[in-house]
C-alpha cells in the first residue's frame, strides 16, 4: 500500500489527517504539500510541510486532496493528475455509505456524513462534516458540500458548486455548476449556474464573479 501525501496543509488539510487516522491510515502519512513556500519545513497536526507539490520526488505514494475551496481544489487536482500522481478517496469511519453509491476519485468524506442509495460522488468532491446527501442524487465534480448541509433526493448539483454550512435542498431540485449556496440557505427551486442563492426560501442575487 502506498504512502500518502496530504494536498494543502491548511485547517481543512488537518482535518483530513484525522479522517486517515480514523480510518487506521494515519501512519501512512508522509505529511503535506502545498505551494507557500513560507510554510515549507513547518509541521501541522504533528506532520512535515515537504515543499510544493512539483518537489514531490516519493514514485510510492498516493495524494490525499486536503484544500477546501473548490476553484484552488480543481486547479490542483487537474495540476496533479498532470504530472501522473495517484489520487485517492478517503472516507472517516463514523461516515456511512450505503450501498450501490459511487465515489470519484479524490473524493474526502468527513465524520457523521450520510450517503444514501444510488447516489454518485463525482471526482475530487468534499462533503464535509455532518452533512448528508439523499438516495439517486449527483454531486459533480469539484464540488463541496459543507458541515451540516442536507441533500434530499434525487437532486443535482453541478460541478464545483458550494452549498454552505447548514443549507437544505428539497427534492428533486437542480443547482447548476460554479454555484454558491449561502449558509442557512433552504433550496426550494432549481439554480442556474453561475447563481449565489441565499435565504429562506433561497433566491438569486447576483451571479459568482469569474
Amino acid at each position: 500500500m502506498k504512502k500518502l501525501v496530504i494536498v494543502g496543509a491548511g485547517g481543512h488539510a488537518k482535518v483530513v489527517v484525522d479522517i486517515l487516522v480514523s480510518s487506521g491510515r494515519g501512519t501512512d502519512v508522509l505529511g503535506f504539500v502545498d505551494d507557500d513556500a513560507a510554510i515549507h519545513g513547518q509541521r501541522r497536526a504533528g506532520l512535515p510541510v515537504l515543499g510544493a507539490l512539483e518537489t514531490l520526488r516519493e514514485s510510492d505514494v498516493a495524494l490525499v486532496m486536503g484544500i477546501g475551496h473548490n476553484g484552488a481544489r480543481r486547479r490542483v487536482f487537474e495540476r496533479a493528475r498532470s504530472l501522473g500522481y495517484d489520487i485517492v478517496s478517503v472516507v472517516h469511519s463514523t461516515a456511512v455509505i450505503a450501498p450501490r453509491c459511487q465515489l470519484g476519485t479524490g473524493v474526502v468524506v468527513m465524520a457523521n456524513v450520510a450517503v444514501n442509495v444510488d447516489s454518485n460522488i463525482g471526482d475530487n468532491v468534499v462533503l464535509n462534516t455532518a452533512c448528508s446527501v439523499d438516495h439517486d442524487c449527483v454531486i459533480a465534480a469539484h464540488s463541496h458540500i459543507a458541515p451540516g448541509a442536507h441533500v434530499a433526493g434525487n437532486v443535482s448539483i453541478g460541478a464545483e458548486t458550494l452549498v454552505g454550512i447548514g443549507a437544505v435542498v428539497i427534492p428533486g431540485r437542480r443547482i447548476g455548476a460554479r454555484c454558491i449556496i449561502g449558509a442557512g440557505a433552504a433550496v426550494v427551486d432549481d439554480v442556474a449556474d453561475d447563481s449565489v442563492a441565499v435565504g429562506v426560501p433561497a433566491r438569486v442575487v447576483r451571479l459568482v464573479s469569474r
